[in-house]
């Protein structure tokens, strides 16, 4: 008998939106070829990348003021 690998663990992710907002991102999702989930994990990708990025900044303007 097979064994069924497990599954990791999926959990709900809430957001409220107006209409007008949640049409505005599926139309998005839509036009990048990516389902919802697909179109929010970009986001949230994106998002953490940019956060990286501002710290390195600020981290490479405070060393360069401690010179």
């Amino acid at each position: 008998m097979k064994e069924k690998t497990p599954q990791p663990e999926k959990n709900l992710l809430q957001v409220r939106l107006s209409q007008n907002e949640k049409r505005n991102i599926k139309m998005m999702a839509v036009g990048q070829s990516l389902t919802l989930r697909e179109a929010t994990l970009a986001a949230f990708t994106a998002w953490a990348e940019k956060l990286r990025a501002q710290a390195a900044a600020a981290k490479s303007a405070k060393a360069a003021g401690q010179r």
